[in-house]
């Protein structure tokens, strides 16, 4: 990934972070601070339908994946993107699908 790669956001894991947040003073500006550092990336039908269908590859593997786990997999491999992430699910996921992880340079 380079420098001035754009960053995004899935749209569920933007409703996630907010979704913890209790004062309205302080959502309001974590609100304005990922909406003005983030593209909110919105998944298509289709992308759906390949979570669903990701999760059952990982079902069948013996991988309790959950489905918005699935969702965001499928957002990033479908827009063909690196996803940053510090969850270990994922990298147990891109063991069943083409998903890129993002390795910092301190990993690689």
């Amino acid at each position: 990934m380079t420098a001035d790669a754009a960053l995004g956001i899935p749209g569920i894991v933007l409703q996630e972070v907010l979704s913890g947040v209790r004062s309205e003073k302080q959502f309001a500006e974590l609100e304005g601070r990922l909406l003005a550092a983030f593209t909110v990336v919105l998944p298509s039908t289709s992308d759906y339908v390949e979570a669903a269908r990701l999760r059952n590859r990982c079902l069948a593997k013996g991988l309790r994946a959950s489905g918005p786990d699935c969702l965001i997999a499928v957002i990033a491999i479908s827009g063909r993107h690196e996803l940053f992430t510090v969850d270990g699910d994922f990298e147990a996921i891109s063991r069943h699908a083409p998903l890129k992880l993002f390795a910092s340079e301190s990993d690689a």
